[in-house]
């Protein structure tokens, strides 16, 4: 068993990326210069890796986390929630296909992957702007055939639940506040953003045991670091200009990868 991490190249178009409010002003050079450096920690994390290549007809398609949900064995190719992305996941379908069981979600379900993290044998949905019903339901039929539970949780002012919430650890969840219900979060020790830094924080815990954070949230990271993690802080201003995150370029999987 390996883990592996899934990646997606960006496209000449990324400078036409959907955001929330107004319109990007994305340097797509930058951009890639950025990811590519996010790579690499990531790499020098341990984790085998593998890069799907660029098409300008999606220009969000970097944000490989959000055409798949992977429970256990099991990757589930959702239905994106706008038009113009629908097609990114065929691309991840296909790749996944060999080694992973495949299933499709079907209308009028909508899901995107940056609405789902699973913690301690239970998945957190985001009922959302790209996240429907229909999309949870049929994600938690997925999650039973695994024995997982459930909690779906309402989020407001944000695209996705992991621009509001995200896990550090099995323990700790960073949360932008009033944008969800932390009842729903009880299982977990809450770190608030702070309040000079809303919407810019974003980090991802790496199995090395370092967590990668955004550059421009120091005083959110300190207090990530005061729990005793090892943070990272690395400069993703180009990816959240696309109202994007750490999470959200990459897809992490552990399979026996080569049959």
């Amino acid at each position: 068993m390996t883990t592996h991490v899934l990646f997606r190249e960006i496209p000449d178009t990324f400078d036409q990326a959907i955001v929330r409010r107004g319109t990007p002003n994305i340097d797509v050079g930058q951009a890639r210069k950025q990811h590519s450096a996010y790579r690499q920690h990531i790499e020098g994390a341990g984790y085998a890796t593998t890069m799907l290549a660029a098409d300008a007809r999606f220009p969000d398609s970097v944000f490989v986390e959000d055409p798949v949900v992977i429970v256990g064995r099991t990757a589930l190719i959702t239905r994106l929630g706008t038009a113009s992305r629908v097609g990114e996941e065929v691309f991840v379908a296909e790749m996944l296909a060999s080694h992973l069981d495949i299933v499709s979600m079907a209308p009028p379900a909508t899901l995107e992957g940056g609405d789902v993290f699973i913690v301690n044998e239970t998945i957190y949905v985001g009922r959302s702007e790209r996240t429907n019903q229909e999309g949870i339901n049929q994600l938690s039929e997925v999650a039973a055939q695994h024995e997982l539970g459930v909690v779906p949780v309402d989020v407001s002012g944000v695209l996705h639940l992991k621009s509001a919430v995200l896990p550090i650890d099995s323990e700790t969840v960073v949360v932008t506040p009033g944008t969800v219900d932390e009842s729903m979060l009880a299982a977990f020790r809450v770190i608030h953003e702070d309040d000079t830094e809303r919407h810019r924080f974003s980090a991802l815990p790496l199995q090395s045991g370092v967590v990668i954070v955004t550059k421009d949230s120091p005083r959110t990271s300190e207090q990530v670091a005061a729990l005793g993690q090892e943070v990272i802080p690395i400069d993703v201003s180009e990816i959240q200009a696309a109202d994007g995150g750490l999470t959200c370029m990459s897809v992490m999987f552990s399979v026996a990868f080569d049959k």
